[in-house]
């Protein structure tokens, strides 16, 4: 059975998916062309699947533009907050998702309504991204995890639950399920899950490209 791709809110069932939707994207641009704010969130999750993620962009993002490569080929360039620049290959992030990413994602997706409440909430009245100062909406904003990091925190829960990432069943959602990533097979499990991270998930809303361009 073929893994699926997975970044950020994005998930494909097959490579061949995933890549037929970044050449989509990148298709609709010209030489020189700065990203959309939605397809930049897009890459900038995708990018993280790099090798070299870290080194690539440096201090932080600041922009993602279209251009060309020797052989004359759409390209995807990093502009850093520094100032400075650098190509990325998306072929090179392209890969299927560990077996540690396919289940913190189906952990992810246990707690879902729980961090689409807090962000309704938290969007009740005008609030601003404490970083960029920019006005939040529900499209703009991202929920981020501060301390403990998501992964930190599943992976104690794990810890306490005496289970680790092999020892987790999950199953396929429903095909017609917009949201393709795994279920906690286990009903009790998720339920543990869902309280521990009630009790112990520190978050904080945040503009989409604020979070995207923190280091942690």
């Amino acid at each position: 059975m073929a893994k699926p791709i997975i970044f950020g809110d994005y998930q494909f069932k097959t490579k061949k998916s995933a890549i037929e939707e970044i050449r989509r994207r990148i298709s609709l641009y010209q030489f020189g062309q700065k990203l959309t704010e939605e397809d930049e969130i897009f890459f900038s999750e995708l990018f993280k699947l790099h090798s070299e993620y870290e080194e690539k962009i440096g201090c932080g993002i600041a922009s993602i533009t279209v251009e060309k490569d020797f052989h004359n080929n759409k390209c995807l360039y990093i502009h850093r907050q520094d100032g400075k620049s650098t190509d990325i290959s998306w072929v090179h992030c392209v890969k299927p998702a560990s077996q540690k990413t396919i289940v913190s994602y189906a952990f992810r997706r246990a707690v879902k309504e729980a961090i689409v409440a807090f962000k309704k909430d938290n969007l009740k009245e005008t609030v601003y991204c404490p970083i960029l100062h920019i006005p939040l909406n529900f499209e703009n904003s991202h929920v981020a995890y501060i301390t403990p990091s998501f992964d930190q925190l599943f992976l104690s829960f794990l810890e306490l639950v005496e289970q680790n990432i092999d020892s987790i069943e999950l199953k396929n959602p429903n095909s017609d399920d917009y949201d393709q990533r795994g279920v906690i097979s286990d009903s009790r499990l998720k339920e543990k899950w869902v309280q521990y991270h009630q009790e112990n998930a520190q978050l904080k809303l945040l503009s989409a490209k604020a979070n995207l361009s923190r280091k942690s």
